[in-house]
């Protein structure tokens, strides 16, 4: 893999945890040290943890991906963070969900 793809793929992961520490800042999910973290990752970006901050929210990313699965393809069709906050609150993912309603609507 070329550098080039790799500064963009590691770029977009990044992306994608502030965008999902964002969220659950604004829904007031965090408590205590990772909420300060969440918040100097939104202001700073991934790369301002340090290893054990960064061990902290691998933790509870790992934790919420465990506890939130799509109840019909099991998080196969999840491709972002995000994506696990629309489980909790639906029970399938946002492609599932979609595939449910056009089965509906047909």
């Amino acid at each position: 893999m070329g550098q080039a793809k790799r500064a963009w793929e590691e770029s977009e992961a990044n992306g994608n945890i502030v965008e999902f520490l964002e969220e659950m800042l604004r829904r007031d999910e965090f408590k205590g040290a990772l909420e300060g973290i969440a918040k100097q990752v939104v202001d700073k970006g991934v790369n301002s943890m340090s290893p054990k901050q960064s061990a902290v929210v691998d933790k509870f990313i790992e934790a919420y991906r465990e506890r939130n699965e799509c109840d019909r393809c099991t998080n196969g069709n999840v491709t972002s963070l995000t994506d696990l906050i629309f489980i909790s609150e639906n029970g399938l993912c946002p492609m599932c969900d979609n595939d449910r309603e056009k089965f509906m609507r047909d």
